[in-house]
């Protein structure tokens, strides 16, 4: 449901039909003096933009991450800096 009211004579209206409809057949016939005057909501405040994201210049490193049953070793590229999985 939206809400529709006007400033100039108190007129609210809670719908589900098209707003603008239903404020163009109000403006119409508004019974204040100068016309009527469409109540626009504040907007709701602008989102945070996130601050610039500095990008690593990975410095990969072989690091081992497992051995097997069989005594096989494993390996991973890391960067050394990040902890990110290179290449």
């Amino acid at each position: 449901m939206i809400e529709v009211s006007c400033e100039a004579c108190g007129w609210v209206a809670i719908t589900n039909q098209p707003v603008n409809d239903v404020w163009r057949e109000h403006e119409a016939g508004c019974p204040a003096v100068g016309g009527a005057v469409r109540h626009l909501p504040d907007l709701p405040p602008l989102r945070r933009l996130l601050p610039p994201v500095n990008t690593c210049r990975h410095r990969p490193v072989r690091r081992q991450i497992a051995v097997t049953p069989a005594g096989v070793r494993k390996y991973a590229v890391m960067c050394e800096l990040c902890g990110r999985f290179v290449g």
